[in-house]
């Protein structure tokens, strides 16, 4: 070993020492709930006795309800706990000691995370000090953007820190692989894709789209220049990122007969379309209401609303679904009653209706086709105002990417005009995921949080490279954007 790396070793592993010894102080032993609590329902399940189910009483049956891999992930912790303190009752995992133990498993996404972060700063841009503050900045809570992953997912079993986590790292797998003729980035990125697919299901949409413009892209650069390996790439990371997942989708339609990866689908997509149906007055509130807690009292001032509007018998009232609501106990109550008639918000109408048709027809023929359905429902809803739900989608993207999509955009643009395919590549999958949350979902500023680390590496490579170029203008010895970024061995 080299002398002079020693001490760039002991700073990395001294740097990584404190950040996980700061995400574990982080971790609790808070009860997990919710969309978590599902997750560890069935981890608990597979663990314990070998079956992937959301029921908490036998008889134990096969569900797809969350996505397999923090189930799998979960049911790893659990069983490590289980060899080392013993089997414990189910509540014991859901709060309390074993509850912080699961939870760790998040330090884990925190590494992939950051080490995803910092190697597509480097990617575009050699400065390693750069690269550095940019993976730090995601553990904090930055205004306007919903980041601070330390701080909002790693006390949690909710989906989104994984997410993030295999996203910006397999973007960078991605733009690396498809232009540079090297196979196993290729292969990991399919891989990696593919597991973002296991966590997020909307993402098998957006590969999908991913897949077929990579095809195309490789073939006019085949037609054009007799090169050939992008499309060959394109081909490795599909047929990679399809033996991922086809083991999962296979399981499904064998168990419930759909390929599909999880349930739900239906359900937000009802709330999307019945969102469709707001006003004009709720259209210009919708800015309001979804504007960051930062400046929302500007936007409301600057539009005419205040919080009152969102209260009983307010002007924007069906836009609330907040606790804060003075009717949120009784529209609670009216979505467990399965009464739409009652609730008052737009999004318990939606949930409601869900009970409503889950009474007259789950029993019978179970949960999967009462979301089929609700779908149904929801794609005949916006076939009758498809305007309606285009207009929709701008309020929405500025609900669930405020600061993030205006970044990808910028990003795309200087990827266009300097003729970057690495640069696209990168922003493929997050682009793509927006945009379908954007379209099909009412995109609440969770859902988001999985691009923020791609926007945050974007917005520091662009502004390196930036500073770059002015330096070589200047007459220093900075490589400019266009060489560097057709170097392969860039950032070694």
């Amino acid at each position: 070993m080299k002398r002079s790396r020693l001490p760039i070793i002991v700073a990395v592993a001294a740097g990584l020492a404190i950040l996980i010894a700061a995400w574990t102080g982080r971790i609790t032993g808070s009860r997990i709930d919710q969309d978590g609590g599902h997750t560890l329902t069935m981890a608990v399940n597979l663990a314990h006795s070998g079956v992937m189910s959301l029921r908490t009483e036998a008889p134990l049956v096969p569900s797809m309800y969350r996505e397999p891999l923090p189930v799998v992930v979960a049911a790893a912790a659990v069983l490590g706990i289980d060899a080392v303190h013993g089997r414990a009752a189910r509540a014991d995992y859901f709060e309390g000691p074993r509850a912080r133990l699961v939870k760790t498993t998040n330090v884990l996404w925190m590494l992939l995370l950051c080490g995803g972060v910092y190697a597509a700063i480097r990617m575009f841009n050699p400065s390693r000090t750069l690269a550095v503050v940019g993976a730090l900045l995601v553990n904090v809570q930055l205004p306007l953007i919903p980041s601070g992953f330390a701080g909002l997912g790693i006390d949690s079993l909710n989906s989104d820190l994984p997410a993030a986590a295999l996203l910006i790292s397999g973007s960078v797998l991605l733009a690396a692989g498809l232009v540079e003729s090297r196979t196993w980035r290729c292969v990991a990125a399919g891989a990696m894709l593919g597991a973002l697919a296991l966590v997020k299901a909307s993402f098998l949409y957006v590969f999908a789209g991913i897949a077929v413009s990579a095809a195309l892209v490789g073939l006019v650069i085949l037609h054009r220049n007799r090169e050939w390996h992008i499309a060959r790439n394109s081909l490795v990371v599909t047929a990679c990122f399809v033996a991922t997942v086809a083991p999962w989708m296979l399981r499904n339609h064998a168990q419930f007969g759909t390929y599909s990866i999880a349930e739900r689908g239906g359900v937000v997509l009802l709330i999307r379309a019945v969102k469709d149906q707001m006003t004009a007055e709720e259209y210009r509130g919708a800015f309001y209401v979804w504007a960051p807690p930062g400046i929302r009292p500007a936007v409301g001032q600057l539009l005419g609303f205040q919080p009152l509007d969102l209260n009983r018998g307010g002007r924007l009232q069906r836009l609330n679904r907040y606790p804060s609501a003075d009717f949120h106990a009784d529209d609670v109550a009216a979505e467990r009653a399965g009464r739409p008639d009652l609730a008052i918000s737009y999004y318990r109408k939606a949930r409601a209706q869900r009970v409503q048709l889950n009474r007259e027809i789950g029993a019978a023929l179970g949960s999967l086709e009462v979301d089929r359905r609700l779908q149904e429902r929801a794609l005949d809803m916006i076939a009758q105002y498809p305007w309606k739900h285009l207009a929709l989608t701008v309020p929405v993207l500025w609900r669930g990417a405020f600061a993030a999509f205006p970044v990808l955009i910028l990003g795309l643009v200087v990827a266009w005009r300097r003729r970057d395919l690495r640069l696209a590549a990168f922003l493929w999958p997050a682009i793509g995921l927006v945009l379908f949350y954007g379209l099909l979902s009412h995109f609440i500023p969770r859902y988001g949080v999985p691009v923020v680390p791609v926007a945050i590496a974007v917005a520091f490579a662009i502004a390196g490279r930036v500073v770059s170029s002015r330096r070589a203008i200047a007459g220093s010895d900075g490589p400019s954007w266009r060489s560097h970024s057709a170097d392969p061995g860039d950032g070694k």
